[in-house]
């Protein structure tokens, strides 16, 4: 079997990724983790626990109790399976662009558990996915370029929804942003027309509270994305009420269609399911411009 790390930047994003694969036929596993795969799950015949379960437990007599209470950064959140592909996707949240030491550091575990062997997981690659914001998707690839060229080499230069092999997997690199005409934005400038179309009297509530009760300092107007966001959580209120942004993107909030019509999680799925496994020559894979 082959397991996708899925890093994402948030968890709304990953409810995205999530809802995107559901679309082209993966299933979410609701398995408990020692029944995942190995070396991720338990790691059958051998005293050691799985990746997930060593990564989540450790000491916490000298942490707060806010601490305590969340695993550490960054963090699995849920297993999809592509089965007609025999590959796994493990979806992760970052908590934003900065943890670098901390993904290294789980990387690099990754690579001492499947040492192990024999485990189920014999091959796996490792996808990033940033919003462009203002950045655009040149800056943002510069961005990872300085971050990670320490670890992945020359393969840090990977461009938008490409795949390049590095020092152990290969890697992916997905920007999100408007269109090819404007290489800045989030991914909330893609869920507004999915949340119009399916709420659209309630989207039009919202934009004008958010809109007609502004007050000077609000942090909603500090960038675009903040605005969206909160029409987005606003609308998702009449289904949801108290849900925080992830439910409203999550299942039982948008409607499958939503995805079903949409450019950016066809291109996300069809980048996602194009790693081009065991082959180790440096070649770049592009599948999908997220345009």
């Amino acid at each position: 079997m082959k397991a996708l790390l899925v890093i994402c930047e948030g968890r709304h994003d990953i409810n995205f990724v999530q809802r995107s694969l559901g679309v082209a036929g993966c299933r979410w596993s609701e398995e408990p983790i020692g029944h995942l795969p190995s070396p991720f799950g338990s790691v059958p015949g051998r005293s050691r626990k799985g990746l997930i379960a060593t990564r989540i437990e450790r000491e916490v007599g000298g942490l707060t109790l806010r601490s305590a209470a969340y695993p550490p950064l960054p963090q699995f959140e849920s297993a999809i399976f592509d089965d007609a592909n025999e590959t796994m996707f493990v979806l992760i949240r970052a908590n934003g662009k900065q943890q670098v030491d901390a993904i290294t550091d789980m990387l690099a575990d990754v690579d001492d558990a499947l040492d192990i062997g024999p485990v189920d997981v014999t091959e796996y690659a490792v996808a990033f996915l940033f919003d462009a914001n203002s950045d655009g998707v040149t800056g943002t690839l510069q961005a990872f370029h300085d971050r990670y060229q320490q670890h992945f080499g020359s393969a840090a230069t990977v461009g938008h929804a490409q795949w390049l092999h590095a020092t152990a997997c290969h890697i992916g690199v997905f920007v999100v942003h408007r269109s090819l005409a404007d290489p800045f934005g989030t991914l909330e400038d893609h869920l507004v027309p999915m949340v119009e179309a399916s709420w659209h009297q309630q989207y039009k509530g919202a934009c004008d509270f958010v809109d007609g009760n502004k007050q000077a300092g609000d942090a909603v107007y500090g960038n675009d994305a903040n605005r969206l966001k909160a029409v987005i959580t606003a609308t998702g209120q009449f289904q949801h009420p108290g849900a925080p942004l992830s439910t409203v993107v999550g299942r039982g909030g948008l409607p499958r269609v939503q995805f079903e019509q949409c450019k950016l999680s066809q291109d996300l799925t069809r980048f996602l399911q194009a790693v081009p496994w065991n082959q180790d020559d440096g070649r770049a894979g592009s599948m999908g411009s997220g345009d």
